[in-house]
């Protein structure tokens, strides 16, 4: 089976990704994470139902709070996830389990993410609560939709000027001409300036791009000889480094593949290790979760992936920090009648951080453009 470097999730039962990978005739598989998360115990990983009482309650509790930030968060001065929850009465030790439980999945740490922006998205949030993956891997479904088109691939581009009525985008060396541009690189590389814009782009668009904050995300990938999980782990957690797995094969019988994805600060300490070293100490906390001393014996193959080191994604996806939740809809927003922005960072009436969000994304600026025509 594919093992995705990169996306991998559907986010959603009512998700566009979810018809897009039907009209394909491709195959969806669950991965319900959610209702079989498994958090570290003393004695290894452990169904929430399973948990000890005082635990298992933390981890509801912060599920509950979490789900009441459109009624109970400061919304009219915003304030920082691990702000509204530490206001709601929880200790350090349950805002480190908050991190891992609500925020890693954000690619941010607790303190660095808008209330304002997460209500946004809970509210305008279509998609349902289950999770997928396509049994061909998300390359299979751009294959198909990519078809005939006539793409340029290993273009990038590094100017964007407007002139006399015209779009001039300048990439190596090769000048294209254009009526209008949907330019949908991550915000990470708005930026980085990788991108020159003639004249330069508004100061309410430059100062969109600059209030997001973009995370390093990591995957560690380990195969083995065979599983060493019962068939019905899909998801564990815990505070340590390597703070979240999930089998990439669920729910392949026998699928020996176990993924380890970390984001923001757990991810700058993995990747400034070597790589063997960062895959040592993730088979060894892995070791912890599941119970076992013979993971490092049993692991043929091992990977990591490091989301930063590539020069096309800068990163994870991005997030917004507290008082800065109107920088979304304006980082959507045309530049007059030609320049248009999508991408999951444009999501503002959508799940960002998502495919399906930034898929809608597309959609809403192609609809744009055809309104600008």
């Amino acid at each position: 089976f594919p093992i995705e470097l990169g996306a991998e999730l559907i986010h959603g039962e009512k998700t566009v990704t979810q018809d897009l990978v039907r009209d394909a005739a491709l195959t969806i598989l669950p991965a319900p994470r959610k209702p079989l998360l498994r958090w570290a115990t003393e004695e290894g990983a452990k169904a929430v139902a399973d948990l000890p009482p005082a635990l298992r309650t933390t981890l509801n509790a912060l599920l509950d709070a979490y789900a009441q930030l459109p009624a109970e968060a400061n919304l009219a001065n915003d304030e920082a996830l691990a702000t509204y929850l530490y206001r709601r009465g929880f200790s350090h030790e349950a805002l480190d389990m908050a991190d891992v439980l609500l925020a890693q999945t954000c690619c941010a740490p607790s303190t660095s993410l808008s209330c304002a922006d997460l209500v946004r998205e809970m509210l305008a949030d279509h998609a349902g609560q289950e999770e997928f993956r396509i049994a061909e891997g998300y390359t299979a479904l751009l294959t198909h939709y990519s078809a005939g088109l006539p793409l340029q691939l290993n273009t990038p581009v590094q100017l964007i000027r407007r002139q006399d009525g015209h779009l001039w985008v300048l990439t190596a060396g090769e000048w294209f001409v254009a009526r209008q541009v949907i330019v949908t690189v991550p915000v990470s590389v708005l930026q980085s300036n990788a991108i020159t814009f003639d004249p330069p782009l508004s100061a309410s668009k430059q100062a969109a791009i600059a209030a997001f904050r973009t995370e390093p995300a990591t995957k560690l990938f380990y195969r083995f000889t065979e599983p060493l999980w019962d068939d019905q782990l899909a998801y564990m957690m815990h505070t340590g480094i390597a703070a979240r797995w999930w089998t990439s094969g669920y729910p392949r019988p026998g699928a020996a593949v176990l993924c380890c994805f970390v984001t923001a600060q757990r991810a700058a300490t993995i990747d400034a290790m070597p790589e063997a070293e960062a895959l040592h100490v993730g088979l060894a906390e892995l070791a912890s979760l599941l119970g076992r001393a013979d993971v490092h014996k049993k692991c043929v193959a091992a990977k990591r992936v490091m989301w930063a080191a590539d020069p096309y994604a800068r990163g994870g996806y991005a997030h917004i920090p507290p008082g800065a939740a109107a920088a979304r809809p304006i980082l959507a927003q045309p530049e007059g009648n030609q320049l248009f922005f999508a991408g999951e960072a444009t999501a503002f009436d959508t799940n960002p951080q998502t495919v399906h969000g930034a898929i809608e994304s597309g959609w809403r600026a192609a609809a744009e453009v055809l309104a600008a025509a």
